[in-house]
């Protein structure tokens, strides 16, 4: 049905071929309307009747039938037509939030080992959208205080056995402790100093 319709306004709307004289059209060719047009193209299009039967009652031309048709064909064919892919077509659009920007800010940091300039550069380059050293850094310690609430909460009964290092955020020390049965970290504190009586207060 789709295709009868489209195949109607495109005989409709299409302008007549320059080429085709008037004697070529003639009869009762230049008094059929949008509707009469498709109904007598569309048996030349399927086939299922003889141009020269049709054309002969109607007193058109088999030129003047067959310019439809082809033009019928051609739209179909279009339809039909499996798309090339693109690169540059968009797969999806996704809201950008705030919130959605935080995650961002905190998967760099956390997931991605960047610096926070390198952050600032990330938001530049590939979102076009200008964010302040000092916006990376307050996303970052707000997270800081809503993991150590969450740490606070969990029980650590459970761990046996646990294997102790020491990292460095610059020239300051963090305690870190490993659970050796289930490889969580249950201990990454940032401290002044790593001494014996540091440790202790960890253990």
């Amino acid at each position: 049905m789709s295709g009868v319709i489209s195949l109607a306004n495109l005989v409709t709307n299409t302008p007549s071929d320059p080429t085709v004289s008037t004697a070529q059209v003639s009869g009762a060719a230049p008094a059929l309307d949008g509707e009469q047009r498709p109904r007598l193209a569309l048996p030349v299009l399927t086939r299922s009747e003889s141009v020269t039967e049709l054309a002969e009652p109607h007193q058109v031309s088999r030129k003047f039938l067959y310019q439809p048709a082809d033009q019928g064909e051609q739209a179909l064919e279009h339809v039909f037509q499996s798309p090339a892919p693109m690169d540059d077509d968009a797969l999806f659009y996704l809201p950008v939030p705030r919130a959605w920007l935080r995650q961002v800010v905190l998967g760099r940091v956390l997931l991605g080992h960047r610096s926070f300039r390198g952050v600032i550069a990330c938001f530049r380059d590939l979102l076009d959208q200008p964010i302040a050293l000092g916006t990376v850094h307050t996303i970052v310690q707000e997270a800081v205080v809503e993991a150590r609430r969450i740490n606070a909460t969990q029980d650590l009964s459970r761990v046996r056995s646990g294997s102790h290092d020491e990292r460095f955020q610059g020239h300051q020390p963090v305690l870190v402790g490993i659970d050796l049965d289930s490889t969580d970290c249950y201990l990454l504190a940032l401290e002044a100093h790593r001494d014996a009586e540091t440790w202790a207060i960890h253990r």
